[in-house]
């Protein structure tokens, strides 16, 4: 009982979490959107551009990518070729997922590493444009790293459930 209990709260905190980072990004995509749009607007009807404008839209467009590639990881997303794990028995694709499950798990712990060693390299010096920290442009490394960690231990330990993950070799409709 106790065991479920803790299982129900990861599986809430989990997913609460994929929430927040959809709005998270969902805020960043709209604001590069305008940026671009007012920059793109200004330099061709006013002769006009924004200084500021390039460098916000860059930290956005990478702060939008790497959280929807941790968003990727927990709903099973990023890409796979299906159609080799189609050709294998149910057993062995449950290991090879666990296998890739690992190895993503791995890649975020990479991430989370270096990005934090690039972060500390990057944060003293200054973006030019709007002043802030370069480091602004790395920190979603470590972020994004941990997160990818997180979500893969859900998919390990089955706390994140896709039941669409074993692959099947549809019948074509001249086959018979």
């Amino acid at each position: 009982m106790k065991d479920n209990k803790i299982f129900n709260s990861i599986k809430s905190g989990l997913d609460l979490s994929e929430k927040i980072l959809s709005y998270i990004a969902m805020i960043f995509l709209v604001v590069m959107i305008v940026i671009v749009s007012a920059t793109v607007f200004t330099r061709y009807v006013f002769n006009f551009t924004l200084r500021w404008s390039d460098e916000v839209a860059l930290l956005m467009m990478i702060w939008f990518g790497f959280l929807g590639m941790a968003l990727g990881v927990k709903e099973c997303i990023h890409l796979s070729i299906e159609f080799f794990m189609s050709l294998l028995p149910n057993k062995l694709q449950k290991i090879v997922y666990r296998i890739e499950d690992i190895l993503v798990g791995l890649f975020g712990w990479f991430l989370l590493r270096y990005g934090w060693q690039l972060y500390n390299s990057t944060k003293r010096t200054r973006l030019p444009a709007t002043q802030w920290s370069r480091g602004l442009l790395f920190i979603v490394l470590p972020i994004a790293g941990f997160l990818t960690i997180i979500y893969s231990l859900g998919k390990m330990f089955s706390i994140i459930e896709h039941d669409s993950r074993i692959a099947t070799v549809e019948k074509c409709e001249g086959d018979e």
